[in-house]
């Protein structure tokens, strides 16, 4: 899970001493190279345009991305032209860690990478990853073999925070619990948009798409899937289908395709409610949009899985169904249509919920905190 869009070169905000904002030299190091086109374009505070992401990344001194290996000398380069991006990255920020007080990390190949380097070459400085699948065989076993190099760990998933502590051998006071994110000015109710009779879903982490098309057959509800792809599994394995391969046998109250934020925002608007439907999976896939589509005044669909347990209370913010369970789908979808107070009343305790627990400015405040209490405890 990446953050949100930011600014040219990896610096995106200096904190000057004595603002109130932070003490202490924090870098965020994230994959992916800035987004093509970001170039002198202002900051919409109001959340109106694109959620704000600048509001988490401006707790950090700098903010670091691929671009970062640019600026390393011409021999690094060389050496560096090889490996993957992550990891040059990861190395490019180890050799650059004099320059601040705590390594941050939200990418799980940075993560992993510089976990690694840290722990080979027994120097660095504090290293704070923010993750949140420690089950993931990619990640279960660097973490056993590595792990001890990281200063502490930030995670919003409850059932991966109990397996990392039980699993792991990840002290109970070297991870610490927040409340995921999510811009609740820019995803915020649209007055004057009314919901049509349609639904929608989207994403593509882990979503069991297959059973939502089943639970569809049959209907006249319309329903939009916003993702560029979907996983099918035939036989345990998984297999890349393309949105248009898709959508040729999802049938034909249904279209597929991926949707811009600012769209994405109007499709929710339109829709009387959103489905998330998963595949069996013991972190919190969905998170995103769940809440998303909650901080939309939207009543949220999901199936229930062993992971997705942090958000969601059944039938007061949101619905569960069961896993694969197309029949219990179809049932639920009609019910809500039936009942369209119903998904008001769920849709206003979920906007509730999302203000009180989930907003990013809560987020940032709670991650900041987090990272300075492992400081100043030395854990």
């Amino acid at each position: 899970m990446c953050p949100p869009s930011y600014e040219p070169n990896g610096l995106l905000h200096a904190i000057e001493p004595g603002d109130g904002v932070t003490t202490r030299r924090m870098a965020l190091a994230v994959a992916g190279r800035r987004r093509a086109g970001s170039n002198g374009v202002a900051r919409d505070t109001t959340g109106e345009s694109a959620p704000r992401g600048f509001v988490f990344d401006d707790i950090f001194v700098k903010r670091y991305d691929e671009s970062l290996v640019d600026d390393a000398p011409a021999h690094l380069r060389a050496i560096y032209r090889p490996l993957p991006s992550w990891m040059r990255l990861a190395l490019e920020v180890h050799r650059r860690r004099d320059e601040y007080d705590v390594i941050v990390t939200w990418s799980e190949r940075v993560t992993l990478s510089l976990m690694a380097i840290q722990a080979l070459t027994r120097t660095g400085k504090p290293h704070v990853p923010l993750m949140y699948w420690f089950s993931r065989p990619s990640v279960r076993a660097p973490m056993r073999v590595f792990g001890r190099s990281l200063h502490a760990i930030v995670t919003w998933a409850s059932v991966q925070r109990r397996y990392a502590i039980d699993e792991l051998g990840v002290p109970a006071a070297k991870i610490h619990m927040v409340k995921h994110f999510v811009d609740t000015r820019f995803w915020s109710p649209r007055t004057g948009t009314p919901s049509g009779e349609g639904i929608c879903a989207a994403g593509a982490e882990m979503r069991d798409y297959p059973t939502l098309i089943e639970a569809l057959r049959g209907t006249n509800l319309r329903c939009h899937i916003a993702t560029d792809h979907v996983r099918v599994d035939r036989h345990g394995f998984a297999r890349r289908v393309s949105a248009a391969e898709f959508e040729r046998t999802a049938g034909p109250n249904v279209t597929i395709g991926r949707k811009a934020a600012p769209e994405l925002r109007d499709l929710y608007a339109r829709s009387r409610f959103v489905v998330v439907p998963l595949q069996r999976s013991d972190t919190d896939n969905g998170i995103t949009v769940i809440l998303e589509a909650m901080a939309m005044g939207k009543t949220v669909v999901c199936s229930r899985t062993e992971g997705q347990v942090d958000v969601i209370e059944d039938g007061v913010t949101g619905v569960f169904v069961p896993q694969g369970d197309p029949r219990a789908l179809r049932e639920t979808m009609r019910a809500l249509l039936a009942d369209p107070a119903r998904c008001e009343r769920i849709g206003r305790a979920a906007r509730a919920y999302v203000d009180k627990y989930h907003a990013i400015e809560k987020f940032t405040r709670d991650v900041k905190s987090a990272i300075d209490a492992s400081l100043d405890d030395g854990t």
